[in-house]
């Protein structure tokens, strides 16, 4: 059932704002609130919000088109580890790293602010950012950014000219590394889906494949020698561009 503006409650008129707010065009709040177009509308006009607009958003939208660069593999796989692309084009990358977003934010040339989600309990702040676009989401697509792609086992692994770019970007989003104090070797471990894990682990002709203690669909891919864990470094930081990636993740 498709509500009409007269049987809107307020919590419903706050709902259409918010979802506008945060990013969602208005032919998709219908669908997604189960109102009419001409309630959403009426709402967002009772906001001083200009409907008419045909894109509020200024960006690059061609930008994950073609995967040509370091800096395009590493950001690409920021999303992979971090990002979010629904069935309505709807995009989000959130961090608790606001040095991410921001270069996500330049690169796509996007003119909107960063939201700073905040959360009680002292837990760090998060970074957003959040549009619709529906060239951008295809190409994410392409590359295997998609709702639910750790269930479903979709991935991409780019060529060997992007490879070290591409996991430097995957382990500063969702990876991990300890040392071993006083020992030789340590740990470093990126999860991910069981076939993604098991590519990985092919193509570095290294690792370990582990299934994940807490989630049956996710899995490790790990390393412990010192020997591996000094390939991989020079993997991900030796070659290249300066001051690409997570500074702090490299000292470790």
């Amino acid at each position: 059932m498709v509500l009409s503006y007269r049987q809107l409650t307020s919590s419903v008129k706050q709902k259409i704002f918010t979802a506008f707010q945060e990013g969602m065009e208005c032919r998709e709040i219908p669908r997604y609130l189960h109102v009419s177009d001409r309630a959403v509308r009426r709402v967002l006009q009772e906001a001083g919000i200009n409907t008419k607009r045909r894109n509020r958003y200024q960006l690059d939208e061609t930008y994950f088109d073609v995967i040509d660069s370091e800096i395009k593999a590493y950001l690409l796989s920021l999303m992979a580890a971090d990002g979010c692309v629904t069935s309505t084009n709807y995009i989000v990358y959130d961090s608790v790293e606001s040095s991410l977003v921001t270069l996500l934010k330049d690169e796509l040339k996007y003119q909107e602010n960063i939201r700073i989600i905040y959360f009680p309990q002292g837990y760090a702040p998060h970074y957003r950012l959040n549009f619709s676009s529906q060239t951008i989401a295809r190409a994410l697509t392409k590359y295997g950014v998609v709702a639910g792609r750790t269930e479903s086992g979709v991935y991409y692994l780019p060529d060997d000219q992007y490879l070290g770019s591409y996991l430097l970007g995957y382990f500063d989003g969702d990876g991990c590394a300890y040392v071993n104090q006083g020992r030789s070797g340590g740990l470093v471990y990126l999860v991910g889906s069981k076939p993604w894990v098991q590519a990985l682990q092919d193509r570095l002709k290294m690792g370990k494949l582990l299934q994940h203690i807490s989630r049956s669909v996710y899995y490790c891919w790990r390393i412990y020698s010192r020997e591996d864990i000094q390939k991989f470094y020079n993997l991900l930081y030796l070659y290249q561009i300066p001051n690409l990636g997570l500074a702090y993740l490299q000292e470790i």
